[in-house]
């Protein structure tokens, strides 16, 4: 039995944005992520995941029954956190977590463990006694997520958890949710981050004006993209219109002083694109050097299918 099962499931606001026809399947011990511009319908569809709202059509189950007004005993084996945390303002950060592991049935030694430990992961420890109402949006934030994560729910749904978050933090919860695919357990994410993602998910999901345009693994997907970095080269001249012919270089442009290629994995390319420059006749002023990101290996994925359909 798959943790979520979604059959041709469509819901919508009155803005007229949400999730039309969406069928997907998610297995235990995965961590699926959701890509997706603004108003593509990640949050929507992470809420129906979450059981916060009824699909119109199409069904939608978690843990093995309908995910909208699930039973308690399912309820307890979920965590999420949204990108809006609320807290009780007047209370402290450690009560406000001490409560959410009391509901989710944690109590004793057990329990003063938990949240030492979730605090401490989430660098709250020295903050932990003083009023929510004080904290920062990142600190907010991080007692949301250790909120969802401290009694190791079997499901856990985050919606933009990398947003506002620190570096630290960040690493540390890839790291929770790698532990938590070895032991089987089933992690939902939807975030804007794609390099962030590309290091926490096992499996995507690219959302387009709430329908999936691509899909697939992180592994294979990132494997199937010939073009690995983008150089970007600003030169202190305009007249610059050589070619070049370098092994590796797939695609290349030159537009007044500004240079772009497209290369391969070869960590020597921009080296020796940078000589080939000079020895042209260029005056280099700057160059930047990037990564393809998983967003862009699942539009050329789209592209592909559309392609060849």
């Amino acid at each position: 039995m798959n943790p979520i099962v979604a059959k041709d499931i469509t819901r919508y606001y009155r803005t007229g944005r949400g999730v039309e026809n969406v069928s997907l399947s998610v297995k235990s011990g995965q961590c699926f992520g959701v890509l997706g511009a603004n108003g593509s319908g990640k949050t929507t569809l992470t809420r129906l995941v979450a059981g916060l709202d009824r699909v119109e059509s199409g069904e939608i189950s978690v843990l093995g029954k309908p995910a909208y007004q699930r039973p308690s005993h399912l309820r307890r084996r979920c965590g999420v956190a949204l990108d809006s945390p609320a807290h009780w303002e007047n209370l402290s950060g450690r009560q406000n977590l001490w409560f959410f592991a009391r509901q989710y049935g944690i109590s004793g030694s057990d329990l003063r463990r938990r949240v030492n430990e979730s605090l401490d992961e989430a660098n709250l420890a020295a903050q932990a006694d003083e009023a929510v109402a004080g904290y920062s949006f990142g600190m907010r934030r991080k007692l949301a997520i250790i909120e969802a994560l401290v009694h190791e729910p079997d499901l856990l749904v985050l919606d933009e958890p990398s947003a506002g978050i620190d570096i630290a933090f960040q690493d540390r919860l890839i790291e929770r949710i790698r532990t938590r695919c070895e032991y089987g357990k089933t992690t939902w994410v939807a975030d804007n981050d794609a390099d962030w993602l590309a290091r926490a998910a096992t499996d995507v999901i690219l959302l387009n004006e709430g329908r999936i345009e691509a899909r697939g693994s992180v592994a294979n997907l990132m494997a199937s993209v010939t073009v690995r970095n983008r150089i970007e080269i600003v030169l202190e001249q305009s007249d610059f219109s050589a070619t070049p012919n370098i092994n590796g270089i797939m695609r290349f442009s030159c537009k007044e002083n500004r240079l772009s290629a497209e290369v391969d994995g070869n960590p020597e390319l921009p080296i020796e694109l940078l000589k080939w420059i000079i020895a042209s006749g260029g005056r280099v002023r700057s160059m930047e050097v990037r990564s393809v990101t998983l967003h862009e290996a699942l539009v050329r994925h789209a592209a592909l299918r559309r392609s060849e359909s």
